[in-house]
């Protein structure tokens, strides 16, 4: 029997350790409720992009949110060590830690026109929590056994299966709408890079504008109106 994980109360390890990957839609969520909250440091660095070669653009299909001057994630509290947005909007990567994707392999597919990807996982030792309370044989059990890992850390092995969920309205998307001729994939290359970056959730609202935040967080204006309060 693998040790249910615990979060140590006010330690805030995760959010000093690298620049948190987020998706397109969480980097609108996020400056949102950093202008509510007067959170000044709060700056996005594309992560990884493909190339539309039909319109000239290179397409963010996540960012990272880079750490602030004090080397610490900009919406935690460095007194206290508490996150700002815990109760309004966490993302999705920090409600996974320390269950992350070890690996994320995208497949552009130019014959079939099909954007999909495949992910590996791992339990992260950076965690002092996994460090000290963790066997290696604990965590390949957990990696091997998706059941055993969910009985372990339940909400964190949620949040990366609901990343897996937002990653294939992305992948389905852009693939619809290369299949209808609007858009011309091609993978992370290198190649035309002076071509504009451009937040992956515009983009595909420009042809697709139902898909909209509350496709991906259905309770956003109630988390925008207690960020308000």
């Amino acid at each position: 029997m693998v040790t249910p994980f615990r979060c140590m109360p006010n330690c805030g390890y995760c959010c000093t350790i690298s620049p948190v990957t987020v998706f397109p839609h969480e980097v609108i969520i996020l400056s949102r409720l950093a202008e509510e909250l007067d959170i000044t440091d709060l700056v996005f660095k594309p992560g990884y992009v493909i190339t539309d070669i039909k319109n000239g653009v290179r397409i963010a299909l996540s960012y990272l949110m880079q750490l602030n001057s004090k080397g610490i994630c900009p919406f935690l509290d460095p007194y206290n060590k508490t996150c700002s947005v815990h109760s309004l909007y966490k993302p999705l990567t920090c409600r996974s830690f320390p269950y992350l994707p070890r690996v994320i392999r995208y497949i552009i597919d130019p014959e079939l026109k099909v954007v999909d990807f495949n992910v590996e996982f791992v339990i992260s030792s950076l965690c002092p929590v996994i460090k000290n309370n963790y066997t290696p044989d604990d965590l390949e059990l957990m990696i091997r056994n998706i059941k055993i890992a969910m009985k372990a850390m339940p909400k964190e092995v949620d949040a990366a299966q609901e990343a897996i969920r937002v990653r294939k309205i992305y992948a389905d998307a852009l693939t619809a709408l290369w299949r209808a001729g609007y858009i011309e994939l091609r993978g992370n290359d290198g190649n035309n890079v002076n071509w504009p970056i451009v937040n992956a959730f515009e983009y595909i609202r420009q042809f697709i504008p139902h898909i909209t935040l509350d496709s991906f967080v259905p309770n956003i204006m109630e988390i925008m109106k207690k960020a308000r309060s």
